[in-house]
Order: structure tokens, then C-alpha cells, then sequence
């Protein structure tokens, strides 16, 4: 879908797509005349991008992304999962070679202002027990989803709760200082993503339904052009391309 996205724009070529050795797919097309390497090929299909997207995993991606920077090619990483040192690696190969790159769990414009609504209701409802649940298919791989932990992140930098409570069962007791995000798995479902903010005598409920996976790849695209031209040896978020 994100290829599709990229073939449909006038100031954007697709060069190459870059999937797994052993899936079966090396060597086919991805689009009309373009065709899909294997990992070893990585560093040739590279030498004619400028841009590099991962929307992979978080093994494949802390595998075969640190090369990227030493290329000389920005990066657009939309992968969940990964790990805080790996993060800090990366962004120490991008500062190396003067690259940029934009890493952001979620892509969609409509995620992102949820993600700034969510600070906002945090700052003026610091007292409000916070709860986060977040519904997604049942292929998904990871949980909680990473646009899930994202907005507890936001409101646990506005209000200073730092404890994180996934699901709960048994005798739990009384709740505490914290933040309860839950994680359901079932069907079809795209993405949905609902904060709680509760109160002794009313809630608020911000919900955000993706209703189609077009939504994150038309983000996708949006953070390629922006991070296209860009030599600040900085990683960036989706919330600075939408100028949030």
C-alpha cells in the first residue's frame, strides 16, 4: 500500500522494495516494474534511494537499519517494538552521518492529534484516573500497540505518573497512581485507540478509529517528503512534519 502511495505521487520514485530472504518473494514484482530484493541486496537498491522506509519488525529492523545512515540516506521508520538502546544507536548514526530520519509508531494524521489532545486533557485533568484501551486484529504481533504506549508516554511526561498497569485480574485492590492500558485482540480491526480520563462525578472518552489502512500509508508519504531534503543530523517525530 505504501508503494502504491509513492507510485501515485509526481515528485516521488519508487527504486526498489527490500523483503525477507526467505518468504518467497525475492525477485517478484511489488509494483509494475519494480522489483523486490532480498536483505543482501539492501546496499545496492540504496544506492539509488534517497529515502529509506521500514514498516516491518522490531528484529528486522534492529538487524539491517543501523547500515542506512552510512549510506547517506534519510530514514521514515513507522516499526513498533523497538528497544530504547537500539533507538539511542540509531540516532547516534544518524547524528554520525549527517543524515535525518522520522520514527513514529503511528503515521495517520488523525493518531497524532490524538496523541496532542491527549497531553492537553492531561495538563488540565492531572487528578483524573487515566485508563487506555487499544483494539487491533488478531495478526497483530505486539501489545500494547505502540500508538498505545505513545499516548501513556504523553501523559505520563504531563502529570508525573509513572506507573503503568497492563490488564488487571485477581484481588487488585484499590487503585493507585497510575495509568491501565488494555489490549484486545480480535477480527479485522485496523486500529482504535480510546483514553479515559475519570472522574468522581464525569469522564471524558477521545477515541480515534482508523477505518482503513490507507490513513497510514498517506502519513507514510507525507514524512518522505518532508524528511527528503533535510541534512540536520536529527531524528524527528510525525508531530513535527504535521507541525503539531
Amino acid at each position: 500500500m505504501i508503494c502504491n502511495s509513492v507510485r501515485q505521487q509526481k515528485d516521488m520514485q519508487l527504486v526498489g522494495g527490500i523483503v525477507s530472504q526467505t518468504g518467497g518473494h525475492v525477485g517478484k514484482e511489488i509494483a509494475p516494474g519494480i522489483l523486490a530484493f532480498g536483505v543482501d541486496d539492501m546496499v545496492k537498491v540504496l544506492e539509488q534511494a534517497d529515502v529509506y522506509l521500514d514498516a516491518t519488525s522490531a528484529s528486522a529492523v534492529e538487524h539491517n537499519l543501523l547500515q542506512v545512515p552510512g549510506l547517506g540516506v534519510n530514514c521514515v521508520i513507522g516499526t513498533t517494538g523497538l528497544s530504547e538502546d537500539f533507538l539511542e544507536r540509531f540516532e547516534g548514526q544518524v547524528v554520525e552521518n549527517d543524515v535525518s530520519a522520522v520514527v513514529s509508531p503511528n503515521f495517520s494524521v488523525g493518531v497524532n492529534v490524538f496523541w496532542k489532545i491527549c497531553g492537553v486533557l492531561a495538563a488540565v485533568l492531572e487528578d483524573y484516573d487515566v485508563e487506555i484501551i487499544e483494539t487491533h486484529h488478531d495478526k497483530k504481533k505486539d501489545a500494547p500497540s505502540g500508538t498505545a504506549l505513545k499516548a501513556a508516554q504523553i501523559v505520563s511526561e504531563v502529570t508525573g505518573i509513572e506507573k503503568m498497569v497492563y490488564g488487571r485480574t485477581g484481588l487488585t485492590g484499590e487503585r493507585g497512581r497510575e495509568i491501565g492500558i488494555h489490549s484486545i485482540r480480535a477480527g479485522d480491526v485496523v486500529g482504535e485507540h480510546t483514553i479515559i480520563f475519570a472522574g468522581n462525578k464525569e469522564r471524558i472518552e477521545l477515541t480515534h478509529r482508523a477505518h482503513s489502512r490507507e490513513a497510514f500509508a498517506e502519513g507514510a508519504v507525507t514524512a518522505i517528503r518532508w524528511v527528503s531534503a533535510r541534512r540536520d543530523s536529527k531524528v524527528h517525530s510525525m508531530a513535527e512534519v504535521l507541525g503539531l
